[in-house]
């Protein structure tokens, strides 16, 4: 058989360097490979609506760079390339503040960890002050959720195993003794419980992973930390580890995981730090940058010699989200360490398109002052304009690119069927941002199959995106910077940044954003290299809807006019590091420069000239959009040309974008016949109508020929002021697919229904993926409907506050005709509003949370504490500080979920978070807000939680009329028609009836939910808010008969002797005040039921004891007390009087009882109680005897006579279940003890109250498992009971 020849594979294109030139330039100057260079990967979590290629599997973004990964070892000088890794967010950190010292135990030193298990000392550890810190680390905190997931299945395997010998074990003793004659039935039943319970353990398993001692000392030296990760207590051997940027050094969890971590030590050892990866993607991210492998040299990065730091600022604890307080630390880090260069590869959509607490820090500390040059990438929400997110082109000094991909990529990395036209990627967010700065800077390669971690199992991988684009652009500028610093040549961040803009390759982009060259920018440095304006950089303002950052004609009003338009230029110096000795004033006052103007467009008209110096200068734009063909964006620029030096290239560039929307008259648009190859991309603009709230596209793809299927991205986007994107319409989808493909076929129909906000232009973006195969045509049709609420209601999205019984709203259909509108409110969420228990402001930590400018960061504390009736899945919102991240005014935002145990429950930042409670009980919220302005958290103190639970649906009927409300049995304005632009009024009433409302609501909380119009509408419904009213006042249903002397003179005896047993209870038994009032309250009620309920209880009590205690297995109630106790309950039940009390309840009860009767009836209900009461504690008294057989008998038929009177009330009574327990234990029947805990547990609330009994609990249910030699649960509720009760109290904020 005949093959094609095997040819070479192409290496260059898994790490793409050559189209950048930085492969050309290393070979030129082999000592300039980005030696003498120091890069931070500052790696985070994941980017909503994220595109990746089919051919990559990731689809997240994830965080750290793993030090034992390939490439990640050593520079080509042999230099170590890690030099530290910091876990910014606080994800690893551990309490280690508790401070034990060793015994001596057979030669052996050892100290007892936070775990319980005893930890055994290395004797060859330095210790002078023979002090070691303890804490303790749940490993699944650590680990990323992929290698968890992977984990967790693998120990599943095992775990299986072993629950199926437990199981069967148990199956093969009920079989055998159902063989038997005569088998007990009881101990048929216990087997029968076992086997059950087993199945139940099963059913509810969650595989708690390794739970970490953790060991901190310090050396004389250095502070070390030792983490068990053998969970056998056995240290010595293991791993001593220091902080990273000391030594180098890092360890590995286990051969299972292959995770590797390192450590760094705080606050004088009472704060440890594990650093992990949580995740692929910054290892990647690291190896594009500057991994080195040595023994193959064509798979390094770009920049191999370079050294790196790992900033982790995604939290393992939100799924590696980016979060203030990592973002932060990890600009203060850059700044105070001097790092060269800082590569960041996430981000979010941003509701500002500048400013915020990081930004701020960034661009004038870690940038402006320290001359750390920052990259970033744009972005995947492409590929509609305006799409970049943030931290991108938030501020001049960002170098951000977009993702690019090349012949080369192609051909290595993707295996297509066909070579396809270079382009940027199809998902790579687009410029200009939503002030019409132009956002991208440059392109660079967006793929690369290089280092990931080792847990992973596989050495590289395939990843893209603009977070693979951005690191290569750093690398390519880090071989520049260890260029200019081998020659001697100073550089500034700006310097940089203008070699890389002015000498990108032009690739014909709409915004004309070039690709990156590096020999090219090499040239231009060295060109320059005298010429300080490269230093500089310019700050545009145009003032224009406030003030932006470029012109941007967007919406109808703004295109249909000649705008003149005042900007600002201003010449932006590096910032002063040390005011007391400025650098840079003497350059201020020198800088001049005459300027002349240039437009790109012949639309755009400038002044010919602008006198510039570093104040800066005004001049007026004018745009003439009238001209322009609509349903475009059109582009231009203004230059601004040093007349002396025109050919260094444009001193600033001020983009000039203009988006001339179609009008849509009648509410509906068409575009046919677009056709489509790979890669292609057609943009429409609609401006949508005044009143529509929603669009329904229609989209119809026929194949000219018989063609491939292909992937197709439709991308929607409005910009909507101080709005982020992360709400987007995005939608992905295959035409052409199966018979589809063929011509003769009929045409392939999509439809999607989405949201819009009318008045504003609407980008529909249609494009045919990149490396999508195949020729397709294709026809859109867009009909905009709406029905809108009158009033500053009428976008659509708005909230509705309801009135407490009727709202009336005005209505109308201002687009078209409405058929059909389906008018449905419906509430699914409860919102509770809760105000915090305590507010505290505080220092943070000064070794961690100090700003550059030596201001230290202050802490607001807030705590909250709610109650749950069942369980359920809650969203706390805190409004004032939510739903902002890069353009926050806060340093930080993040809280906890605890129980009453201070179990962690789960997580908080700035977004939406629900999370899953599974008991019932009380729980508690720590809200931790951040910034070096104490009077701003001030002001906060009083921040308002609202909390929101699942809800079981309440819906609100809909009526024409008010008298409608009352007189029709149900909804009768549900399914209308609205004529176009004729009013209509409906009313919206809330349910009435006593139980209409959910029991769970009370007065002061709301019901959300939404008020829908149109069905099936991707986003835009109303947000419908109904807080409930004061609860209806009931009627006072005493009896009116008349005044008893007689019966008034008893309650006054009866109080008498309540207030005497009260103030016993509070008096020092034996005390001769308490002595004396006993005796008194004896003699005066010596038959009385309530004076022996007291003795009863008092003796239960004594030695500070609780029922509770005395009935646990390590409880202790003397015979003697048991006897006492018995006959106390025997004189209750003879003055009570059993025979009379049965023959009152075996009577039928009268349909209308007499007010004679009904006081007969509540004395004997009075009686009965008591009885209950006096039987229970017999049994109880019993029980705690049961280990002498002559009180066997005595139990059971005290238990038979209680049960005469209650049912079993173990399932819901604490000491009742421990009576069973005791009694089940008592006869051998483990599975009956442990099957009644189990049904105590599974409905018990914990709360401040009784969570120290429920720990209790626990323990005994570990015994139960101990006795029954079922060791697998007995060591699984072990660590469990670490989890639920950690022994160092709340975890670490």
């Amino acid at each position: 058989m005949s093959h094609k020849p095997i040819q070479k594979y192409p290496v260059q294109g898994l790490m793409p360097k050559q189209d950048t030139q930085a492969s050309n330039f290393i070979k030129k100057y082999p000592k300039y490979d980005g030696r003498n260079t120091v890069i931070a990967i500052l790696d985070t979590g994941k980017r909503e609506d994220i595109h990746f290629d089919k051919y990559s599997p990731h689809s997240m973004y994830e965080t750290g760079v793993d030090p034992g990964a390939a490439g990640m070892q050593i520079t080509t000088e042999g230099k170590p390339k890690l030099v530290d890794i910091v876990d910014c967010t606080g994800a690893g950190d551990i309490d280690t503040s508790r401070v034990v010292k060793p015994t001596v135990d057979n030669g052996k030193k050892t100290i007892t960890g936070l775990s319980g298990r005893t930890l055994m000392i290395d004797d060859g550890w330095t210790n002078p002050s023979n002090e070691y810190h303890i804490g303790l680390k749940r490993a699944y905190e650590l680990f990323p959720n992929d290698l968890k997931s992977r984990l967790k299945a693998e120990r599943r395997v095992n775990f299986v195993r072993k629950q199926a010998h437990l199981k069967s074990k148990e199956q093969t003793r009920l079989v055998e003794l159902l063989k038997t004659d005569n088998y007990d039935p009881a101990t048929k039943e216990d087997l029968e419980a076992r086997i059950e319970e087993l199945k139940t353990l099963s059913n509810n398993y969650e595989d708690p992973g390794m739970i970490l001692d953790c060991v901190v000392f310090f050396d004389g030296e250095h502070w070390r930390a030792v983490v068990d990760t053998t969970e056998t207590g056995d240290l010595r051997g293991l791993p001593c580890l220091t902080d990273y940027r000391k030594e180098f050094k890092y360890a590995t969890f286990g051969k299972a995981d292959l995770l590797n971590f390192s450590v760094n030590i705080y606050n004088d050892g009472n704060l440890l730090s594990i650093v992990t990866v949580s995740g692929s993607h910054g290892t990647h991210v690291a190896g594009i940058t500057a991994g080195h492998f040595p023994d193959e040299p064509e798979l390094d990065g770009v920049a191999p010699g370079a050294q790196l730091i790992s900033l982790r600022i995604g939290d393992a604890r939100l799924g590696s989200m980016e979060t203030g307080p990592g973002l932060t630390r990890a600009a203060s880090h850059l700044a105070m360490h001097k790092v060269d260069l800082a590569n960041m590869s996430y981000g979010e959509s941003s509701s500002l398109p500048k400013d915020g607490h990081f930004i701020k820090l960034l661009a004038n500390e870690a940038i402006g002052k320290s001359g750390c040059i920052f990259v970033t990438s744009a972005g995947n929400d492409g590929p509609c304009y305006s799409s970049i997110g943030a931290p991108a082109g938030m501020d001049e000094s960002f170098i951000t690119v977009g993702a690019y991909v090349k012949h080369a990529q192609m051909e290595a990395e993707y295996s297509l069927l066909e070579s396809v036209t270079e382009r940027p990627y199809t998902w790579s967010s687009r410029g200009p941002c939503t002030d019409g700065y132009h956002g991208v800077d440059i392109y660079a390669p967006g793929s690369a199959i290089t280092s990931v971690p080792v847990y992973v199992l596989n050495k590289m991988d395939l990843k893209n995106g603009t977070s693979m684009s951005s690191p290569n652009a750093c690398g390519c500028i880090a071989l520049l910077v260890s260029a200019l610093k081998a020659e001697n040549q100073g550089h500034t961040p700006y310097r940089l940044k203008n070699a890389v803009v002015q000498t990108a390759k032009t690739v014909e982009d709409p915004l004309n954003v070039g690709f990156l060259q590096v020999e090219k920018a090499w040239e231009y440095l060295q060109n320059y290299k005298n010429r300080d304006d490269l230093d500089i950089i310019f700050k545009t303002t145009v003032y224009k809807r406030g003030s932006q950052r470029g012109i941007y004609l967007r919406e109808v009003d703004e295109t249909s006019q000649i705008q003149y338009i005042t900007t600002q230029v201003q010449p932006k110096f590096m910032g002063e590091v040390n005011w007391e000795e400025p650098k840079y004033n003497q350059s201020k006052f020198n800088y001049d420069v005459r300027v002349a103007l240039i437009s790109t467009q012949s639309w755009i008209t400038v002044p010919d000239f602008l006198y510039l110096h570093s104040s800066g200068n005004s001049f007026q734009i004018k745009v003439n959009p009238l001209s322009l063909s609509e349903s475009k964006f059109h582009f231009g620029e203004v230059y601004g040309y040093d007349t002396s030096a025109p050919d260094r290239g444009p001193l600033f560039r001020i983009p000039v974008s203009v988006v001339k929307p179609t009008l849509c008259t009648k509410g509906n648009v068409r575009f046919d016949q677009l056709s489509y190859e790979p890669g292609r991309i057609i943009r429409k603009f609609v401006q949508v109508p005044e009143g529509a709230t929603a669009c329904e596209l229609t989209l119809r793809s026929h194949s000219p020929v018989e063609t491939a299927p292909a992937r197709f991205m439709l991308h929607l986007l409005q910009l909507i002021p101080k709005r982020n994107q992360k709400n987007s319409h995005s939608y992905s989808f295959l035409l052409g697919n199966g018979s589809f493909c063929d011509p003769m076929s009929d045409p392939q129909v999509v439809k999607k229904v989405f949201s819009v906000r009318g008045g504003l232009n609407l980008e529909i973006c249609l494009a045919q993926f990149w490396s999508a195969l195949g020729s397709h045509s294709v026809d859109l049709n867009l009909d905009f409907r709406g029905v809108q609420i009158a009033g500053n209601l009428s976008n659509g999205e708005s909230t509705l506050y309801l009135e407490p019984q009727v709202t009336r709203l005005d209505i109308s259909a201002p687009v078209r005709r409405e058929v059909g509108v389906n008018v449905n409110v419906s509430f699914n969420k409860l919102r509770k509003y809760i105000r915090p228990q305590s507010s505290v402001i505080s220092p943070m930590n000064p070794e961690r949370d100090t700003l550059p400018n030596t201001r230290l960061l202050y802490q607001l504390l807030l705590t909250y504490q709610f109650k749950l009736d069942s369980a359920t899945t809650i969203t706390p919102r805190f409004p004032t500080v939510m739903n902002q991240l890069y353009e926050h005014f806060l340093a930080g935002v993040f809280g906890i979920v605890y129980d009453v145990n201070h179990k962690v429950i789960g997580y908080l930042d700035v977004f939406d978070h629900d999370i899953k409670i599974s008991q019932k009980g009380e729980y508690s919220i720590v809200l931790q807000l951040s910034t070096e302005n104490e009077e701003v958290l001030e002001k906060l103190k009083d921040t308002i939680c609202e909390l929101d639970s699942d809800l079981k649906s309440v819906n609100f009927n809909t009526y024409q009329t008010m008298g409608d409300v009352y007189n029709s049995n149900g909804s009768n304005y549900v399914k209308v028609e609205l004529e176009r632009k004729d009013p209509s009024v409906f009313y919206i009433a809330a349910p009435t009836g006593k139980d209409s409302i959910p029991k769970e609501a009370k007065p002061k909380d709301a019901l959300v939910g939404k008020l829908n119009f149109l069905d099936k509408v991707d986003g835009g419904q109303y947000t419908a808010i109904y807080s409930i009213p004061p609860a209806p006042i009931e009627k006072n249903d005493k009896s009116s008969g008349s005044d008893n002397g007689e019966n008034d003179l008893q309650k006054l005896k009866d109080a008498t002797r309540d207030l005497e047993i009260s103030y016993l209870k509070k008096m020092q038994a034996g005390s001769s005040e308490y002595t004396e009032l006993l005796q008194r309250v004896e003699t005066t009620y010596p038959d009385d039921i309530s004076v022996m309920e007291f003795k009863i209880n008092k003796i239960w009590s004594e030695n500070k004891n609780t029922i509770t205690e005395c009935l646990l297995p390590s409880g202790n109630l003397p015979e003697a007390k048991c006897k006492e106790i018995v006959q106390l309950a025997d004189k209750m039940i003879q003055q009570i009087g059993q025979q009379g009390l049965f023959a009152y309840f075996g009577r039928q009860t009268p349909s209308n009882e007499t007010d004679e009767e009904k006081e007969i009836r509540k004395t004997n209900e009075k009686k009965k109680k008591d009885m209950i009461y006096a039987l229970k504690n017999k049994v109880m008294a019993y029980s705690t005897q049961l280990d002498k057989q002559s009180y066997l008998d005595l139990f059971e038929k005290s238990e038979k006579e209680l049960h005469e009177w209650s049912s079993d009330d173990s399932s819901n009574n604490l000491n009742s279940l421990l009576v069973k327990v005791r009694y089940e234990r008592q006869l051998g029947h483990s599975g009956n003890a442990l099957k009644a805990i189990t049904n105590y547990l599974s409905d018990v609330a914990l709360t401040a109250d009784n969570h120290k009994d429920i720990g209790k609990l626990w323990m005994l249910r570990k015994e139960l498992y101990d006795e029954l030699k079922w060791t697998l649960w007995s060591d699984y509720d072990s660590k469990w009971t670490v989890i639920r009760q950690p022994p160092y109290g709340a975890a670490h904020l």
